[in-house]
């Protein structure tokens, strides 16, 4: 049992019936509304919120309801009505631990709960307490706080960085490559999208190339923070439904070095990441950006995720056009030649394999 209260703040109570009646089985639950007055001050376990985001009153209600339970540490969990990246980002502003999506099961709330308020002294559940599911909500909920940090010129969390990676690499050891594409391809955030799928990618490479732990988290750590200067790219341009101009094209094309330089000056990521940030869309053969390196000036850990990227967004689901079929895309990447590194690409097959798998689902 739950020592303590667990807040529900639902705007819709018959809906979070069955929500409530399961958190009751594990501590004291008390259902309020949003707009409802908060008179009682026993203390608070946790905080559980199934709420509408649209509309500036409600946002206003629940920052107030939360800043306690926040300032304390509490578990916040919040259950998403609409399933987009504005709403992930709103949720990580109000101080959420847990974010999932509308259809996440009472029972499995429950479960998140229970691990994340036996982990109190945490800000986050311990990635080995959760579901496959689970932990890649928490790690798109991370990834949220660390894109949103860095397009406001916040320092970016290594340590959200460090239990985003614990996260993403619990979720495709348990649940595969398979079940991390499946909730991935739902984002309606094309770059939020894009770059949850390399990192999964990345990890599911790192495993089949039987990584030590040590470089596998290295390896996902790049992954988590290669586009990281798209958080200062205009969203007109990283959304646009098409082409871009050549003027675009060439404000895109800087991210690279906005992303290096965000990170390079907290001074507190490792050469070879900020390496990743800077360099992951080079190619071997000298027609990459931004400096055109090529072979030996290249190193291996870029390697290994501009293939993940590349991967990435030749599968992509966007609103505009079909993802291409792994296996046309795993083909695209030999078709590359010497722009990626052989022996890499070879290796990365039996990724693109178990991505087949989950297009197929």
């Amino acid at each position: 049992m739950i020592g303590g209260t667990i807040l529900l703040i639902s705007d819709q109570p018959t809906w979070s019936r069955e929500l409530a009646l399961r958190l009751n089985k594990v501590g004291t639950c008390r259902t309020i509304g949003p707009h409802d007055p908060e008179h009682d001050t026993s203390p608070l376990a946790a905080v559980v919120t199934d709420v509408d985001f649209r509309g500036s009153r409600v946002i206003e209600r629940l920052r107030s309801l939360l800043s306690k339970p926040r300032a304390d540490g509490k578990p916040i969990l919040v259950l998403l009505r609409h399933d987009g990246h504005a709403e992930r980002v709103q949720a990580a502003a109000l101080g959420a631990t847990l974010v999932f999506t509308p259809r996440t099961s009472a029972g499995e709330i429950v479960a998140a709960l229970t691990a994340a308020n036996g982990a109190a002294d945490t800000k986050v559940a311990s990635a080995a307490d959760l579901t496959p599911s689970q932990n890649i909500e928490q790690a798109g909920l991370q990834f949220g706080n660390l894109f949103r940090a860095a397009g406001s010129g916040q320092a970016v969390s290594r340590p959200v960085v460090d239990n985003a990676t614990e996260s993403v690499m619990a979720a495709v050891t348990d649940g595969g490559i398979r079940k991390w594409l499946e909730i991935v391809w739902t984002y309606d955030d094309t770059t939020y999208q894009h770059c949850m799928l390399v990192t999964g990618l990345a990890a599911e490479f790192a495993k089949t190339l039987k990584f030590t732990q040590a470089d596998h988290k290295h390896l996902v750590r790049g992954a988590l923070l290669h586009d990281v200067g798209k958080s200062k790219i205009p969203l007109a341009i990283l959304n646009k439904p098409g082409r871009l101009t050549t003027e675009e094209l060439q404000v895109m094309r800087t991210h690279p070095e906005i992303g290096h330089e965000l990170l390079n000056r907290q001074g507190h990521y490792e050469v070879e990441l900020l390496e990743v940030v800077l360099r992951h869309h080079e190619l071997l053969d000298g027609s990459g950006y931004p400096d055109g390196l090529s072979g030996r000036q290249i190193s291996d850990l870029v390697r290994l995720i501009t293939i993940c990227d590349v991967y990435a967004a030749l599968i992509e689901r966007r609103p505009y056009k079909e993802p291409m079929q792994p296996a046309r895309a795993f083909q695209m990447l030999e078709e590359m030649g010497e722009k990626l590194e052989a022996a890499l690409v070879r290796a990365f097959a039996k990724v693109a394999e178990n991505s087949a798998m989950a297009v197929a689902a």
